[in-house]
């Protein structure tokens, strides 16, 4: 395989961002005199589209309010944090995606909402270095259904072979491996109950997936 593309996700891979949603996701559920677990968030929640946060959150804590409301004051409490800021980088995350698009062509796929992503991307300075974004607004079905993987594929003018992915939580993985990628999946303690037996390879940081795609790949 003669590698062309890393197509990274946003959320937990990029960005060190799950808490703060889980905090806005306290805010939003607050009014129902409700606080989520954060087990509970950690075990059904990361990573998640915000459709399906919405109807666990419903099922677990019993809520009597329609799916759409929870979803519409999330997305309201994501653009009230965005106005002020921007989620944090994992830790090597400017030097790996500045070393990789040195070599090769770099596309994002996320299944967070544009206005998240676009943020990490202006306030980190990674805009120029990602030739397509991708992102839960994008597609019919997010993750973890391939539609994004798939989009970012057609945009490159790529096979599912000339590419990996980097992932950090179960429906990435299955995502990436639907669409036909090989998956660099990366657990952290957050992560650590997801199920990564469909990944290529699984390691513990950005910057260990960073080592393993030079070392298998010799770039």
């Amino acid at each position: 395989m003669s590698l062309q593309a890393i197509l990274f996700d946003h959320d937990g891979t990029l960005v060190d961002s799950e808490s703060t949603h889980l905090e806005l996701w306290r805010q939003v559920v607050a009014p129902y005199q409700v606080e989520i677990r954060e087990q509970d968030y950690w075990s059904h929640m990361l990573g998640v589209p915000i459709e399906r946060n919405a109807a666990d959150l419903i099922r677990l804590y019993r809520l009597d309010v329609e799916a759409e409301v929870l979803i519409r004051a999330k997305l309201d409490a994501n653009a009230r944090f965005l106005t002020g800021g921007f989620f944090p980088a994992m830790p090597h995350a400017s030097d790996v995606l500045k070393t990789f698009a040195d070599r090769l062509r770099l596309g994002l796929v996320s299944g967070s909402q544009r206005n998240c992503v676009e943020a990490s991307l202006r306030g980190h300075g990674w805009t120029p270095l990602f030739e397509q974004v991708v992102t839960g607004d994008d597609v019919n079905r997010n993750k973890p259904q391939p539609d994004g993987y798939l989009k970012a594929l057609e945009l490159m003018q790529l096979d599912a072979g000339d590419c990996v992915a980097v992932e950090d939580t179960e429906v990435g993985v299955q995502a990436a491996r639907a669409a036909g990628l090989p998956v660099v999946a990366i657990r952290n303690p957050l992560s650590s109950g997801h199920d990564f037996s469909p990944a290529t390879a699984v390691v513990d940081s950005l910057k260990a997936a960073h080592d393993w795609i030079r070392s298998e790949f010799s770039i």
